[in-house]
């Protein structure tokens, strides 16, 4: 599945975050990119929940912290 068919989109990536928006309810998730040791890791993140919707953002944490990181490892941003 590539970026524009997935649950969720890339709204900025560069050597400090990424960050990335859940398609269907605009909830928003903003991952540090940190050291651990020698190795670029996403460490501690933001959760901008949208209250209008059905779901919490909660619902959606651990998909956006795994598309996060699979999206920050092909841009290299990420050991």
């Amino acid at each position: 599945m590539d970026e524009e068919e997935a649950e969720f989109s890339v709204d900025q990536a560069d050597e400090e975050s990424i960050l990335v928006t859940h398609r269907a309810e605009a909830h928003r998730y903003a991952y540090f990119i940190t050291k651990d040791g020698e190795k670029r890791i996403l460490g501690d993140n933001v959760t901008i929940g949208n209250n209008g919707t059905l779901n919490d953002a909660s619902v959606f944490g651990a998909d956006a912290r795994a598309f996060a990181e699979t999206e920050a490892r092909k841009r290299n941003l990420i050991d």
